[in-house]
């Protein structure tokens, strides 16, 4: 989990990805090269961007809606093929599972 009672377990679930944080900006490997991910929601917005410099491919999603996040994670996979966002650490709700 990225946040709450729980985040100071220790856990090996995204060693797949080497998941870490680097000067604001979460960091991932994926069969794409290394990725760069920013997320933010407030009162009425949400939003997330993620980039592959060596894929030359990113993707930016911003919303003005609380509901937002339920979507990211479709969005992601069919306009870039981002498989790799850890979706179960971002405490996303999702479509589906």
């Amino acid at each position: 989990m990225q946040m709450g009672p729980f985040a100071a377990r220790d856990t090996n679930a995204n060693d797949n990805i080497e998941l870490s944080y680097g000067l604001g900006f979460g960091l991932l490997k994926s069969p794409f090269g290394w990725g760069a991910f920013k997320e933010g929601h407030g009162d009425g917005f949400q939003h997330y961007m993620i980039l592959f410099p060596q894929q030359q491919t990113a993707m930016l999603i911003m919303a003005n809606s609380d509901n937002a996040e339920s979507i990211f994670r479709q969005l992601l996979e069919i306009g870039i093929a981002d498989r790799y966002t850890p979706w179960k650490w971002q405490q996303w709700p999702s479509l589906y599972n």
